[in-house]
């Protein structure tokens, strides 16, 4: 039933239809060719996430095995998102994959995602000096496109110019980031170990030619030290390029040990020192890490100009095993025997009688690692699992134009990194120094080259539309990592404002409320978001009315308030149709009426001063009407 008070309220009613008829989602993590470490169970969690760009209020995911490993079904990873991303974990066996990522609405497909190749399976890191590194002569590439690196490399191991990125380890021109610039012999390594697992491999490279283990000692334990020039101590060198294997790549894709090999710059080091040296070296990883089980496997190695010493051999074997049960070389926890590789010797495998640089003597230096890389070792080395993404609130401020964007990190972190852009060609290029020769070296398409200068150690950031990331770095170095947010087009909403269909309602009495000037979706106090609203409120109340946009919502508008009685303190003048049994209709002046109570109708009419009922009016016989002059307070 529709009442009609003497004033009149006009309502214009404004709606607005927008397609977009682009992406609607896009996937920031994991990345192509992203290899997650897995345990010792053959699994691991996939972290997925990715930028939502029209409303969404469920998320799946599934993997889809490519080599090795097991399809999933499909799994939902998150409902109702919000903070501009999504974000959720899949549990998947070791193999390689196609991930696939679907996003609905009310049930309906919003957009299908792929990543086409990721994988679960092992993850090293190496350390240690040039026949770890490579250099001269040749490099062996890995045939089995399930072995992977960062094909990025830079001398100068600065944290703001590390890329985020994986690709298929190639020969000569591909490099194992982040600091070695040829791939050496790893990628035969590679090879075997992926043939044999079963599971796709990923190495990072931090080995720096010409470094003694006093080198390593000592700049783990940020001490100053007499070396080469080419050194760069100043920067952390050689151990910074191995904090940032485990503690900012590792906490990507989790690790599953340190392969070191060195010894031939410590040809006049004896036992004490040399696992002195290392053992501190170990001690910091473990540290960068936060996993005190890390793995490290210990190659025995010492041959130089086609002689062997004893001392770096000694140190090593003390390492793994200790030496005649000395208390003061103990074998340090969880280090595993590396290969012998001074017993590979000959021009054939050496041309310098130091370095592996012919195919051959690669063939066989990787054939040790595999050898010594069992299943022992797989069974009772405990990896370092991948870290979770780090959580990212959103809110916004509508009144503030040119920053209404607020980002924010949980606090209780020693420092906060904010991403806004990807560094330029010059901010993201690295440097490789060889035999006198320079080399510059830049992330390939699809790498994420995050700036992480521009916005810093603060824990909430105010800003305009932009892609954002956000990276936290913890007292042990460890650096935790969000989701990429793309925040490029963010919509200020609109100040909607909205109209009642009338002032006062009786109870049980249906009432409109009619938003307008919104540029999204509607929100009105009660908690609904249909446009109109139509309800029957139980009381008087107060209403208003927001709009919101995919991330932002209006100020409130002004508030109009709707009494709920019978007794109307204007004269009333009725038409319409009457039902069934209503609630009075009661004026403080007069009633007028043209209404029809039909057979099932019940209706009072109760007036100060008349009750007319004009030419229209009228109630069926069957139905209940009666007509009262007594007013109402």
């Amino acid at each position: 039933m529709t009442i009609k008070l003497l004033t009149i309220n006009f309502t214009i009613l404004f709606s607005v239809f927008y397609i977009n008829t682009n992406a609607q989602i896009s996937i920031s993590h994991p990345l192509e060719r992203m290899i997650f470490q897995r345990n010792n169970s053959n699994q691991a969690n996939i972290n997925i996430a990715g930028t939502y760009y029209s409303s969404i209020d469920r998320v799946e995911a599934r993997v889809v095995a490519l080599q090795g490993g097991t399809t999933t079904s499909w799994t939902v990873i998150q409902t109702n998102p919000t903070n501009g991303y999504f974000s959720g974990t899949l549990l998947v066996t070791g193999g390689w994959y196609q991930l696939e990522v679907k996003a609905f609405k009310n049930s309906i497909l919003i957009d299908t995602k792929i990543v086409q190749k990721v994988g679960v399976g092992e993850v090293f890191a190496i350390a240690g000096q040039s026949n770890a590194q490579g250099g001269a002569g040749v490099s062996t590439p890995a045939t089995d496109d399930r072995v992977n690196s960062v094909n990025y490399s830079n001398d100068y191991s600065n944290y703001n110019k590390l890329p985020i990125g994986f690709s298929k380890m190639v020969g000569d021109s591909g490099k194992i980031g982040p600091f070695h610039y040829v791939p050496w012999a790893w990628g035969k390594l590679g090879d075997s170990l992926a043939s044999r697992l079963n599971v796709p491999i990923l190495f990072y490279g931090a080995a720096h030619g010409g470094t003694s283990s006093e080198h390593w000692g000592k700049s783990a334990q940020n001490l100053p030290f007499n070396g080469e020039f080419f050194i760069l101590q100043e920067l952390g060198a050689p151990y910074r390029a191995l904090e940032n294997c485990v503690a900012y790549y590792g906490s990507l894709t989790g690790l599953r040990g340190i392969l070191w090999h060195q010894g031939e710059s410590d040809r006049f080091t004896d036992l004490a020192t040399y696992y002195n040296n290392v053992k501190h070296v170990i001690a910091k990883s473990r540290e960068n890490g936060e996993h005190n089980t890390l793995a490290w496997v210990v190659a025995r190695v010492s041959m130089s100009n086609n002689t062997t010493y004893e001392g770096p051999i000694l140190g090593q074997n003390a390492l793994i095993s200790g030496f005649n049960n000395d208390p003061n070389y103990l074998p340090v926890p969880h280090v595993f025997a590396g290969p012998n590789t001074d017993l590979i010797s000959g021009s054939a495998n050496r041309t310098d009688g130091t370095h592996f640089d012919t195919y051959a003597g690669q063939i066989e230096f990787a054939n040790a690692w595999n050898a010594s890389l069992d299943n022992t070792f797989f069974s009772n080395s405990i990896p370092m699992t991948a870290s979770p993404l780090l959580s990212v609130s959103l809110s916004c401020n509508p009144s503030n134009a040119s920053t209404p964007i607020s980002l924010s990190v949980a606090g209780g972190y020693s420092k906060y990194a904010w991403s806004n852009r990807q560094n330029t060609a010059q901010e993201s290029m690295g440097i490789s120094n060889n035999a006198n020769k320079r080399f510059y070296n830049y992330p390939p398409v699809g790498y994420e080259a995050l700036n992480w200068r521009t916005l810093d150690s603060v824990a909430t950031i105010t800003v305009s539309s932009a892609r954002f990331a956000a990276n936290v770095r913890k007292p042990s170095r460890k650096t935790l990592f969000s989701p990429v947010i793309d925040l490029t087009v963010f919509s200020l909403p609109t100040n909607p404002t909205f109209s009642t269909s009338a002032a006062q309602v009786r109870p049980n009495e249906s009432l409109t409320l009619t938003g307008a000037s919104c540029n999204g979706s509607y929100l009105w106090s009660t908690g609904a978001n249909t446009n109109p609203l139509t309800f029957a409120p139980i009381s008087t109340a107060a209403y208003t009315i927001q709009c919101k946009t995919l991330h932002c919502i209006s100020l409130i508008s002004a508030t109009q308030t709707v009494t709920v009685s019978s007794c109307f303190p204007n004269s009333l003048s009725l038409n319409g149709s009457v039902s069934s049994l209503e609630s009075a209709y009661a004026s403080k002046q007069s009633i007028q009426s043209i209404q029809k109570v039909q057979l099932s109708g019940k209706v009072d009419y109760n007036a100060k001063t008349k009750v007319e009922l004009l030419p229209g009016f009228e109630a069926k016989s069957g139905s209940v009407f009666r007509a009262f002059i007594l007013g109402c307070n």
